[in-house]
Formats: structure tokens, sequence, C-alpha cells
């Protein structure tokens, strides 16, 4: 881990300015203006369309990954890492509600990979993980 030290912290580092600087400057003015007047469309059409385009996420992450439960992880811990860590931090979410909200996408996306796995050719769900040169990489050194 000594040798991933300095491209963490740079990467830390490099996060953390353009993320606090386009957020002040850039994106903040614009959601401060930016009042929806309603919802786009109802709950179950908006949630049909964000399948879609978290599916089409998850393919392109699962390509890269080679493991279809592993992938189902990574997307999991993203949306939770990314909306209820940071809503919890910063006071738009109660613990109960990002516990929950948590729990429900690590099931779902791992129920989600499990499923695509048996539907793309039935293989165990390590099995990739314990292949070296899987989907294009190393993917079993870690």
């Amino acid at each position: 881990m000594s040798e991933r030290m300095k491209p963490i912290l740079g990467a830390l580092v490099t996060a953390y300015i353009v993320f606090y600087l386009s957020t002040t400057y850039f994106s903040g003015p614009i959601r401060a203006n930016d009042a929806p007047a309603g919802p786009m469309m109802p709950p179950w059409a908006s949630l049909a369309v964000a399948s879609v385009f978290l599916i089409l996420l998850y393919d392109w992450v699962n390509v890269s990954v080679g493991n279809p439960v592993r992938s189902g992880l990574i997307v999991a811990l993203s949306q939770i890492l990314l909306v209820d860590g940071l809503y919890v931090m910063n006071g738009t979410r109660g613990i109960a509600a990002a516990g929950a909200s948590a729990a429900v996408l690590i099931v779902g996306w791992t129920v989600v990979g499990i499923v695509y796995g048996k539907l793309s050719g039935g293989a165990p769900a390590g099995a990739a993980a314990q292949t070296p040169g899987a989907a294009g990489g190393d993917v079993g050194t870690y």
C-alpha cells in the first residue's frame, strides 16, 4: 500500500480542490437558482428511466471488472458513498435513512449481479476473479 499512498493522496487533494471549487463557483450557484417546478414524470416512470441508465452503467463496469456480483457492489458502494455518506455528513439525510438506503443498494445490486451472471453464462460469482487475464486484466490480484 505504501507505493499507492502518493497517488492516493494526490487524487484526494485533486478531488477536494476540483469538487470544492466547481461546487462553490459553478454548480452551487446554478442549483440555488434552478428549483424545479415539480417532477418531470411520475415516480414509477422515473425509476424505469433511471434503471435503464443504471443497468447500462452496471454493464459497462462489469465489462471492465469481469465479475457480475463485484460489479454490482462497485455500483452500490459508489452510490452509498456519493449520496448516503455525503448527505449524512452535510445534514441532508438522517443516519437511519442512509442505513436503509445502503441496505437496499447492497442487496439490490448483489441480486442484479447474480441474475446478470446467471444469464450471461452461469459462471459462479467468483469465477472471473480467479482467472488471471479475465476481462482484459489481471483481476485476480486483489
